[in-house]
């Protein structure tokens, strides 16, 4: 679905230096996403060839960049002017939207976000994120965010201070668990 987005953005001539990089959850769908990036008409570069010195950056002219590698999506959010998190707008329950959050980047999901229902919650409540509900909601959103620089910088700035007020919950909570346990 994000390269049929990335496809009509690339269509406006003011997107032309447009970039997406598509960084798969697990490793084994790496080459399905490769083809399904090639079989939609764009050039593929995949980041591991990058990072290995395969390829070079003056042969990175590529439009679409794949992220086949582990332990860099925090690399690929801190150049990244928006995120779309992947796995939302299909019933699979999402992926974790704090990262790219707490980053700071203007953060865009969809509607199924059933694994991440309460940092969904305050993320939304405090205007720290976007949800689309489709394809052509995610397109148009993408679309303000890109033309609109400052409405995607009051969204990750929102995004980043929600995550933010939410760190130590864990410690927080096991500290709060603890002290309810008999003492022996």
């Amino acid at each position: 679905m994000i390269i049929k987005v990335f496809k009509k953005l690339k269509q406006n001539q003011q997107f032309k230096n447009l970039r997406l990089v598509i960084v798969p959850r697990k490793p084994e769908r790496f080459n399905e996403v490769a083809d399904l990036i090639t079989n939609s008409g764009f050039a593929l570069t995949r980041y591991s060839k990058l990072k290995s010195g395969e390829q070079t950056e003056e042969q990175n002219k590529q439009t679409v960049i794949l992220g086949d590698t582990m332990g860099d999506l925090r690399k690929f959010y801190s150049l990244a002017s928006v995120v779309f998190v992947g796995r939302s707008l299909v019933p699979m329950g999402g992926s974790d939207m704090m990262e790219s959050a707490a980053m700071g980047k203007c953060t865009i999901f969809g509607p199924h976000t059933f694994n991440f229902r309460e940092t969904v919650k305050d993320l939304l409540n405090a205007n720290g994120a976007i949800k689309v509900k489709d394809e052509n909601e995610l397109c148009e959103t993408l679309k303000k965010c890109l033309e609109n620089p400052q409405f995607a910088f009051q969204i990750a700035s929102a995004g980043q201070q929600v995550i933010s007020n939410n760190k130590g919950a864990t410690q927080k909570s096991i500290s709060h668990i603890l002290s309810l346990l008999p003492k022996t």
